[in-house]
């Protein structure tokens, strides 16, 4: 029973944080899950989603929202987002 309470929390969460724009659709945390996994069966951590990828533990690198990307953290191997920052050339 209260793994279904939290289970049932963490989903009006998830979609609480979608509606209100708060977080990508994309779930970051299923992303960590197979970057980890992914460290553990190559024994390194990927450089990117693309590596990933490249070695079929996801299909394609999802869409990230605007102006930012999908950074993976070589201490933590957790998946995140940040603001890309490309600097934009002058005409």
């Amino acid at each position: 029973m209260k793994r279904r309470l939290l289970f049932l929390r963490q989903m009006l969460a998830r979609i609480l944080h979608t509606i209100r724009g708060e977080e990508s659709a994309v779930d970051l945390e299923h992303l960590t899950r197979l970057a980890r996994r992914f460290s553990v069966e190559q024994q390194q951590v990927p450089k990117d989603l693309n590596e990933l990828v490249a070695h079929k533990y996801l299909a394609a690198v999802p869409p990230a929202p605007a102006r930012r990307r999908f950074v993976v953290d070589r201490k933590t191997v957790e998946v995140r987002l940040e603001s890309d920052a490309t600097p934009q050339s002058l005409p």
